[in-house]
């Protein structure tokens, strides 16, 4: 059986136009591309928010570590 990766809701994200052209852009950068493992639009948001969340966390664990 094939394991399950992502949510059963997707989210819709509105994206800013200057974003949009940005990662438009972005994604049509092949080398750039390859070198982050970034093969659509959905990855490259994928992997800043989950960036952000790494960063969230670890802010959560130094926070109560510090009382």
């Amino acid at each position: 059986m094939k394991r399950k990766n992502y949510s059963s809701n997707p989210l819709q994200v509105r994206l800013h136009t200057i974003t949009e052209e940005s990662l438009n852009n972005l994604i049509q950068d092949n080398e750039y591309c390859q070198k982050k493992n970034i093969i659509s639009k959905s990855d490259a948001v994928r992997s800043a928010l989950f960036n952000f969340c790494k960063d969230y966390e670890s802010y959560k664990f130094n926070k109560l570590n510090s009382l």
